[in-house]
């Protein structure tokens, strides 16, 4: 990403100089707005995470600096145009994966999803986000929320132990408040962290690799995955793996772990799919 931000650094470097006066933007400098957009454009294109880093840069610019109109005229000019080639392109795709999603849904509808616990507005109300960085990454949204709902019940807050909402035991973000920046940086770890897991156990089984994408999902992976974050049974990464504890994947289905607290890791993603195809 150096060289992607490189041009919004630059960007901001030069239209800081100058006196604070009432913008009213020339052809000429109406020019070289485009000119930018067009450089942005080539430069990020295919790399949907540089996307969304200088979208989020450019976002956090407008927001957070005392600068003169022309430049925060510009800025805002760009967040909100690398805002709209983010969502048209996640719009797209969700689109398209739609009916995969609902197929899936009438799959497993035996599987609990009526009986179990209702979403939380907490899980739902950072949907923009979770949802905009999981596809910058092509990872599953309603696996992220999952996950976030799993280790710390989609808590707005820095548990205890430290180790963020995602419960990630190498980081350490300290405990108590927590504001947006701070936030997506834990889902960008977390984000991070779940495509290595899965990259690491694709690289020794080629036959059977994982595959989990921002429109593609299936229980065999859904469950490998739940191994590889929360414990492997038998402690190996090769063939069909699983969690050492079932019950954090399979929670409240009915059977022998109906009478759960909580939903498990999978019916909490069957959940979020629901909402999401409403």
């Amino acid at each position: 990403m150096k060289i992607k931000t490189g041009f919004l650094i630059l960007f901001c470097g030069v239209l800081s100089i100058g006196q604070t006066f009432s913008y009213q933007p020339t052809e000429e400098e109406q020019q070289e707005l485009t000119t930018l957009k067009s450089q942005l454009r080539e430069a990020i294109s295919g790399d949907d995470i540089a996307l969304w880093n200088l979208y989020a840069q450019a976002r956090d610019l407008e927001i957070g600096i005392q600068a003169p109109e022309k430049l925060n005229y510009k800025l805002q000019h760009l967040r909100d145009y690398l805002l709209t080639i983010l969502d048209d392109k996640k719009e797209l795709l969700k689109r398209d994966a739609k009916d995969k999603k609902s197929e899936f849904l009438a799959l497993y509808q035996g599987s609990g999803v009526a009986s179990a616990e209702p979403l939380s507005e907490n899980c739902i109300g950072r949907y923009p986000t979770l949802d905009a960085m999981s596809f910058a990454y092509d990872f599953p949204t309603s696996l992220s929320i999952a996950i976030w709902y799993r280790e710390t019940s989609c808590g707005f807050y820095l548990p205890k132990n430290g180790n963020g909402p995602f419960q990630i035991i190498s980081k350490q973000y300290g405990n108590g408040s927590l504001d947006r920046a701070l936030f997506e940086q834990t889902i960008k770890d977390f984000l991070e962290f779940s495509k290595k897991k899965i990259e690491r156990y694709n690289s020794k089984n080629p036959e059977t690799p994982i595959r989990l994408g921002y429109d593609s999902i299936n229980y065999k992976d859904l469950y490998k995955f739940a191994g590889l974050y929360n414990g492997l049974s038998g402690g190996t990464v090769y063939g069909e793996i699983g969690p050492a504890n079932p019950k954090y994947f399979l929670e409240k289905v009915p059977g022998d772990r109906e009478n759960g607290k909580k939903n498990g890791l999978f019916l909490q993603v069957l959940k979020v799919l629901e909402w999401e195809v409403k």
